[in-house]
């Protein structure tokens, strides 16, 4: 029997879906939004069982994973595995993580798949499933990310139009308290101070 010509997109697969069950479930493990722990969680399962499925189609066919040979979609593994344990804000991680959060149909990874038509009935079905868990995953993940940063933004747009008064905003309210403050304590040593040298 011939080497099929698929392994090395079986191979592949397996490689990064085991990258991508660490990288997700890390961030998941340093998350305190239970929403977006909650939808990383189910996604890396997912991502953890396509590896495994994989790696078994490799070994029915008589191959082992091979990751010198997988091609690598994570071109920074460990810097982006650094990223989700850090304790950067979740804003912070899907812009480096997730990237710009396009959708654009015409940059489905998945569209050549079936291409090679001698790809067999078992390794195809499982390829279909695969690929619509996929694309079930990214639109979870898109609406997490697309979350996250709307309520970034809103925070951010909070601090910059904080209600104010008298045209002043609370942050500058609080700032001109602290400098109060500072002058009445400043006039207070100063008072001290005299009343010392009365009694000297």
């Amino acid at each position: 029997m011939s080497k099929p010509s698929y392994l090395g997109l079986l191979n592949s697969i397996a490689v990064n879906e085991a990258k991508g069950q660490v990288l997700l479930q890390t961030w998941a493990d340093h998350t305190a939004d239970e929403q977006l722990r909650a939808t990383l969680e189910f996604v890396a399962i997912r991502e953890g069982e396509h590896a495994w499925t994989f790696t078994k189609r490799l070994c029915e066919l008589g191959y082992a994973v091979d990751e010198t040979r997988a091609f690598q979609v994570f071109k920074d593994f460990d810097g982006l595995l650094a990223c989700a344990a850090s304790d950067a804000s979740d804003a912070e991680k899907v812009a480096l993580l997730a990237g710009d959060g396009s959708d654009d149909d015409s940059n489905d990874p998945f569209r050549g798949f079936f291409n090679d038509t001698s790809i067999d009935p078992q390794t195809g079905a499982l390829l279909g499933r695969y690929i619509a868990e996929e694309r079930d995953s990214g639109r979870r993940l898109r609406a997490e990310y697309d979350r996250v940063r709307a309520t970034a933004e809103a925070a951010a747009a909070d601090v910059v139009a904080a209600p104010t008064q008298n045209g002043h905003s609370n942050y500058e309210i609080e700032l001109d308290e602290m400098r109060r403050c500072i002058a009445e304590l400043q006039e207070d040593i100063a008072a001290l101070r005299k009343k010392v040298k009365k009694l000297r």
